[in-house]
């Protein structure tokens, strides 16, 4: 079968046997570029077409491909060795539908002539232009370092003196770049590299043009750059640009170093580059106001509307700079938000892990899938990596597609997809990591290793794609289990336990106990244990089995701690421990560590979200809901918190699209039921009973009893004792875990205030306050406690109920230790 081409990935089979490689081949190890792999393919599924391909591969028969850097609009940069040199160079990949526009082509060459005029350690060499496989591509130099965007996202605003260097070093490389003949003309963080030996660089000339022999820069009368640097006559497409058009992208830059925001806002891009030409620049001392004034005068100065009032040239700004009288200290500017669960760095790569391929026994299954889900949580913690977790690439399962169209679909730079055979007591798994803006094969190779080592495979998969992606993972390789049946049972119980349900529960602890009997010390093992625990002590209504399962889960989830506690799993697993017995402090103190060590980790992000939403914080907990769901869209969990924090903040949408859902389903999920009813009661909807009862009647849930008794009560009005005795009868079920019984008071609380009982609102909010409750945004937003809010018990409930909140939320933003 000839080889499948599409777009510009040559594709080969997945096999027992790895396909011959031509003489060719042999001699420069190519990439999958186009003509790179002349070899058979088998299109049944993505997954299928992983070649056993070598680790490192030569590009243009020259350059060896160590790892992507970053992709653009223009292109994808690669960190390459030049073996004639042996120097490592940066590789940048014209986009083929880039190249293909008109004049495109002439505009790279022209980066590369621009370029290689300036000459000055502040500014980034280009080398060479060549061409490889119909490809067009450059090299330069490589900067080993990081953007200031990414800088900028990661710490906030620099201290003053600190801010003042990088400006210089700038100012120079502008210069350099100003003496050659050259306007940048895009000028922005991102093009300014902060290097590890102390520089900032400045790089980028993609749309530079040059200068006629000094006078003024030809352009087409476009305005070209990003618009929130442009000075005014750029956006107007002025014919005659020159270094004054540098300067005033300095001073935009600068404003935003000084002060955490652009100088311009508006609704479109155009509105913001169309603001400078209706308005005076901004004083960043509006927004830092201990900022000294010869600072801000200096910003102000570069970013004059008429070109003629700005400095002349870089020299005079870094002159200006030098004769800046800085405070002894400044602080900079930080967030008062405790930062995102998933700090993305500006520059940083997004990856997906599809599932990977059983090519084994059926029973094998679970062997594919927990290969996959080890993948992404190593990958998580991984620093300047945004990963897509298991659920939202779980369609793609067997899915017949190229790799660069999912990736596409996924929006994602980078796929990762493999198989997995067993066999005889060993374990074949192939992997590969492909660059979805050129087809690109990043890396790729076959492990053939005993069944025991399969999570070994997992890190050393995980540090190749990190390398491939140059980033560096944070977390050192885990001590995997020696025996392959501990090894075998924690992935058989992963399987179980993602199945979510009360048996699964079951299953999954009695496979993480066998494991744990052939493997005693193994943190992983301990973590996954602790949490099947933790779910069997939230669902068991008989008073010993909690106890026993909540004994044994916080157990479990310490000694994981003190095993392994450079583990994200571990401190999100004994954080969730702390969580469910009410110690949101304690719970707050792991957390905000699993925060630091696995910023991608689902179980992150979803606690995360839940803490920051019952303390106060609705918007952000929405904002974290939102971006955890993305990265785990099967979870019922975090779907029903996003719903509540939506409904909490005024917006009924998705309430009404998960009833429809529910509509054309024929019955609600099985996660969310009971919060749809509780949301249905909190609008006072008495039409939406009949449906309600409808689509709940289908269920066989623990809660549809009392449910349904919500369910009656919304549609007749009327008071039902029995709905409260069932409510705090289960309630006193499951008072061993502090937020079980906090939740059925809080629903009592609802009952009591729907039917109009005051008194009872009162002794009810006085209960869950006693209990340790921290939902000061229930308290404050519920639409059913809106005519209480002003007596003043329930006030002074509330206000000890938002005293204990602060407390957790300083903790979880480093202001408390």
């Amino acid at each position: 079968m000839p080889a499948k081409i599409t777009g510009h990935e040559a594709t080969v089979p997945l096999s027992d046997e790895a396909p011959a490689p031509s003489s060719a081949q042999k001699e420069s190890g190519t990439l999958a570029v186009p003509g790179a792999v002349p070899a058979p393919a088998d299109s049944r599924a993505l997954s299928s077409v992983v070649p056993s391909a070598p680790e490192r591969h030569v590009f243009a028969g020259r350059y060896e491909v160590l790892g992507l850097v970053g992709a653009g609009g223009m292109g994808t940069v690669y960190r390459a060795r030049d073996t004639e040199l042996d120097e490592i160079v940066a590789l940048k990949l014209l986009r083929r539908e880039v190249v293909d526009q008109p004049g495109m082509l002439d505009r790279f060459r022209q980066e590369v002539k621009l370029a290689r005029r300036v000459t000055h350690r502040n500014v980034a060499r280009a080398y060479d232009i060549g061409e490889h496989a119909g490809e067009k591509f450059m090299t330069m130099e490589f900067v080993e370092g990081e953007s200031l965007a990414s800088r900028l996202a990661r710490e906030g605003p620099p201290p003053l003196d600190a801010l003042v260097e990088i400006a210089s070093e700038c100012c120079a490389g502008l210069q350099a770049a100003h003496a050659a003949g050259i306007v940048h003309r895009d000028l922005k963080p991102d093009n300014v590299l902060l290097a590890r030996d102390g520089r900032a660089v400045i790089t980028d000339f993609g749309i530079a043009r040059a200068l006629a022999d000094g006078g003024p820069a030809l352009t087409v009368g476009l305005a070209l750059g990003t618009p929130a640097y442009m000075a005014p006559e750029q956006v107007e497409g002025a014919r005659d640009l020159d270094a004054r058009a540098d300067v005033y992208a300095l001073g935009a830059m600068l404003y935003e170093c000084l002060t955490g925001e652009g100088a311009w806002s508006g609704e479109s891009v155009w509105a913001v580059a169309a603001a400078r030409l209706l308005q005076p620049p901004p004083d960043p001392r509006a927004r830092c106001p201990d900022l000294p004034q010869a600072a801000a005068q200096l910003v102000m100065k570069c970013m004059a509307r008429r070109r003629e009032d700005r400095f002349a040239s870089a020299v005079e700004v870094a002159t200006a700079l030098a004769g800046l009288t800085l405070p002894a200290a400044r602080t900079p500017q930080r967030r008062s938000v405790p930062p995102a669960p998933t700090p993305i760095e500006a520059d940083a790569k997004t990856v997906a892990v599809l599932p990977f391929r059983n090519l084994g026994k059926t029973d094998d299954e679970y062997l594919a899938e927990g290969l996959s889900e080890d993948l992404v949580d190593s990958l998580s913690m991984t620093c300047g990596l945004k990963v897509l977790a298991r659920g939202a690439v779980a369609r793609f399962r067997g899915a017949e597609k190229d790799a660069r169209e999912v990736g596409r679909e996924l929006g994602v730079q980078v796929v990762v997809d493999g198989s997995v055979r067993r066999a005889g007591g060993t374990l074949r798994v192939n992997a590969r990591a492909v660059s979805v803006t050129d087809g690109f094969q990043l890396w790729a190779k076959r492990f053939d290793r005993p069944e025991r080592d399969v999570l070994a495979v997992s890190d050393e998969v995980a540090d190749a794609v990190a390398n491939a992606l140059t980033v560096c993972r944070r977390a050192p390789a885990r001590s995997a289990p020696t025996d392959a049946r501990a090894v075998d049972l924690y992935l058989r119980a992963r399987h179980a336990f993602h199945r979510g349900w009360r048996d699964d529960v079951r299953e999954a602890i009695g496979l993480f106990e066998q494991a744990l009997a052939l493997a005693p010390d193994d943190a992983t093992i301990l973590a996954g244990y602790a949490r099947a625990q933790l779910r069997r002590f939230m669902f068991d209504t008989e008073a010993s089995g909690a106890q026993e399962a909540e004994a044994r889960g916080r157990e479990a989830a310490e000694r994981a701690l003190t095993l392994a506690p450079h583990l994200g799993e571990t401190r999100a697993a004994l954080a969730n421990v702390k969580w469910a017995l009410g110690d949101y402090v304690a719970s707050a103190r792991e957390l905000r560590e699993a925060v630091r060590i696995a910023p991608g980790s689902t179980d992150v992000n979803e606690l995360f979200g839940r803490m920051l939403l019952e303390a106060g914080e609705p918007a952000k907990a929405a904002a974290v809901l939102g971006a955890a769901l993305a990265l785990e869209p099967s979870s019922d969990a975090i779907a029903g918190d996003l719903l509540r924090a939506r409904a909490l903040l005024g917006d009924w949408a998705p309430f009404d699209a998960a009833l429809e859902e529910g509509v054309r389903a024929g019955a609600l999920s099985r996660g969310r039921y009971s919060l749809l009813v509780r949301l249905a009661f909190w609008r006072r909807d008495a039409s939406l009973a009949p449906l309600l009862r409808r689509l709940i009647e289908p269920l066989d849930v623990p809660m549809k009893g009392p449910a349904l008794q919500l369910t009656a009560l919304l549609e007749t009005g009327r008071q039902m004792p029995d709905v409260v005795a069932e409510l705090e009868a289960r309630g006193h079920a499951v008072a061993r875990a502090r937020r079980g019984p906090l939740f059925f008071r809080q629903l009592v609380t609802e009952v009591k205030a729907f039917v109009g009982d005051r008194d009872g609102v009162i002794r009810a909010l006085q209960g869950a306050d006693a209990l340790g409750l921290i939902d000061v945004t229930w308290a404050d937003r519920c639409p059913l406690l809106e005519p209480m809010r002003a007596d003043p018990a329930f006030r002074a409930a509330r206000d000890r109920i938002a005293a204990r909140a602060a407390e957790a939320i300083d903790v979880l933003e480093g202001r408390t230790p």
